[in-house]
């Protein structure tokens, strides 16, 4: 899992990579009282030359701060979701299936998790992603895709 926070008035700065696993979360926390808190989901595939194709997360990270804004939620930058998303494929691309057996799918969370019981904003944020790989459902479509460096 990849996971970055900050507090209230502040910007994100940096994230970390963790163990997939349970969090604590305060039972004031603003995701669980106010549903103060958005998600997204997105996809990695694998190419037949095994290289790995992200698709369109910029459009994910647009969509989330979008919602963020609407909600007076501090988010993460788009380079910052970008970034997050690469890490968290490139430390768990084994699990990336083979080209046309399915796909490693991404659910990145942005949530108040500070402790206020009361109408407000929350004292602190907590961007997230955990992933899975996952069977096809879709058909693949390549053409808003970009490759995943592996530097």
């Amino acid at each position: 899992m990849y996971v970055m926070k900050c507090e209230k008035g502040e910007k994100f700065s940096h994230g970390n990579l963790i163990r997939y696993g349970t969090f604590d979360v305060s039972p004031a926390a603003g995701i669980l009282n106010y549903r103060q808190g958005i998600f997204e989901g997105l996809k990695e595939y694998r190419t037949e030359e095994r290289s790995i194709l992200l698709f369109r997360p910029e459009e994910n990270a647009l969509r989330m701060k979008a919602g963020a804004d609407r909600l007076c939620m501090t988010s993460p930058s788009v380079e910052q979701f970008i970034k997050a998303v690469k890490d968290t494929v490139l430390a768990n691309k084994c699990w990336v299936p083979p080209a046309g057996r399915g796909t490693l799918y991404l659910r990145p969370l942005l949530m108040g998790t500070g402790a206020t019981l009361g109408v407000g904003l929350s004292t602190e944020y907590t961007f997230l992603i955990y992933c899975s790989p996952v069977s096809n459902y879709h058909k693949v479509c390549y053409r808003y895709a970009f490759y995943l460096q592996h530097n």
